[in-house]
């Protein structure tokens, strides 16, 4: 009787151990055979009670118990130095440039969090941003208990990306509420900036005047705007349009003025400038073929657009036309101070700043061409060329922001107008260029006040891409097909008739 109460109390312990591990909903049940197997276990120490105190006598019993206590003692120090490792563990940053270390802004951010944040990212191992989004995104979701990260492979799990409506890999959705951002990049300022934004239930809005022929936000094909709606979406703005008869009572964050190719009204422009007294901000973006509509409007300003195109044969895009240009210099500026990648512009207008039509107002030249750039006058030209003495030598400012001066304004409520001279760089067939959509969006960001996203500069990558111009392509095609080739062919010939000659 008594080694069936053994036998039976030394199974059910073992099934008890062993049911969640196969049947995890089996908690109740696990408890029970535990029960039950401990009372048939005590049942057989009773009935050998006595046998037990005399085993436990002998000197290889003490022994065997002295180990067993022993191994036992060690794991479950191993086990206890794990769990405060795993709860506790100090991060040191080696790095060379402190890459794995949040900025101190951020940190403050994740402290005062007032509600719960649900971080979904949409990548997988194999992705490029993988890395980068495992190390930001875990420390973020160590620093803050109210942050709850999911990683989710959109090709195993393709319901949860339409669910999201994620198109794209390496997409983290940052929701919170009835908020929600899309990012695409592994960015601590955008990270933190859209921690910012889905915590709070109001949505800046941001609205594409319409009127006077300007190009269409619902408009699809390569020419529109959707893609740039839906970028703006995606960063938590609610967006829409707006007639310029009601722009001066709008109560957008910023208005966009895509291009118009109709002359603007004395009674519109008025309309504007009211906006702008009360502190309003203006994106204008004015592609050649506008022709001079919108001169009226940004003259008293102090803003003038050049008559020609500009073309430049260093900075362009491969070897296309010299008229796509690739910005590659900018200022200092919160809104282009940390770009690495070259904005594609193709078919600009300069932009100047007449500093005596413009005394109300503070300039500064955001982007610009190449020194090697020129403006090419000659627009019925099919291949624009540099001729000297007729066109004129860069460098050209193609982007140009002005600030009002607080003479009767708060710092809080300071108007400001943003020039860019091309309107191609944000629509469908631009956008999806990587410099072309930073740009759009950090302009509209501090247009917007969103001072969160341009105050964190993010931190230099130890290796920087080297991206050649044409006249370095061309160097480097030299050198590696011809050059490199025919001095190992020479030091051989040389090699070998000296041989010749012992």
């Amino acid at each position: 009787m008594a080694s069936i109460l053994g036998i039976a109390g030394t199974i059910l312990v073992l099934i008890g151990l062993g049911l969640p591990l196969f049947q995890p909903a089996g908690g109740s049940l696990s408890s029970i055979l535990l029960g039950l197997g401990t009372l048939c276990l005590l049942g057989y120490f009773a009935f050998h009670f006595r046998s037990l105190t005399a085993l436990a006598r002998t000197r290889s019993t003490r022994l065997g118990a002295h180990s067993l206590f022993s191994v036992l003692l060690a794991g479950v120090v191993v086990a206890l130095l794990n769990f405060l490792a795993a709860k506790h563990a100090p991060e040191w940053d080696f790095s060379e440039t402190q890459n794995f270390t949040l900025s101190r802004q951020t940190y403050q951010v994740l402290r005062t969090l007032p509600r719960e944040v649900k971080m979904t990212a949409f990548t997988h191992e194999g992705s490029p941003g993988y890395g980068g989004y495992q190390d930001l995104l875990t420390t973020y979701a160590k620093e803050s208990p109210l942050i709850t990260l999911t990683f989710i492979d959109p090709e195993r799990q393709p319901d949860k990306a339409k669910e999201y409506q994620v198109t794209r890999i390496d997409t983290v959705v940052v929701e919170s509420g009835p908020q929600k951002v899309y990012l695409q990049r592994s960015s601590e300022a955008d990270m933190t900036n859209a921690l910012l934004r889905v915590t709070q239930d109001k949505k800046k809005r941001i609205a594409f005047v319409t009127g006077h022929g300007e190009k269409s936000l619902t408009d699809t094909e390569s020419s529109g705007l959707s893609r740039a709606g839906d970028a703006l979406t995606k960063q938590g703005y609610e967006v829409g349009t707006v007639d310029w008869q009601d722009t001066a009572s709008h109560e957008a964050a910023v208005l966009i003025v895509a291009s118009s190719t109709e002359a603007v009204s004395v009674e519109h422009q008025h309309r504007i400038r009211q906006f702008l007294e009360k502190g309003g901000r203006v994106l204008v973006m004015v592609d050649p073929a506008s022709g001079d509509s919108l001169d009226p409007l940004i003259t008293p300003w102090g803003i003038q657009l050049g008559a020609g195109i500009l073309a430049d044969e260093q900075d362009r895009l491969g070897r296309g036309s010299p008229t796509a240009l690739l910005v590659r210099t900018f200022t200092t500026h919160d809104i282009t101070e940390d770009f690495t990648t070259p904005i594609l512009f193709p078919v600009s207008r300069s932009v100047t700043f007449d500093t005596a039509q413009g005394k109300t107002w503070e300039y500064v030249a955001l982007a610009q061409t190449s020194p090697e750039s020129w403006e090419e006058t000659d627009l019925n030209s099919p291949q624009p060329e540099f001729t000297a003495g007729q066109d004129p030598k860069g460098p050209f400012t193609v982007a140009g922001l002005l600030i009002r001066k607080p003479v009767d304004q708060s710092p809080t409520a300071q108007s400001a107008v943003l020039i860019v001279g091309n309107a191609a760089f944000a629509t469908n067939g631009y956008l999806t260029y990587p410099g072309n959509t930073d740009f759009f969006l950090k302009a509209i960001a501090w247009l917007a006040q969103e001072d969160a996203l341009v105050s964190l500069t993010p931190k230099d990558p130890a290796f920087h891409p080297f991206i050649p111009n044409p006249s370095q392509e061309q160097a480097l095609v030299f050198f590696q097909v011809l050059f490199l080739p025919l001095l190992t062919l020479f030091i051989g010939l040389s090699v070998w008739k000296r041989r010749r000659s012992l």
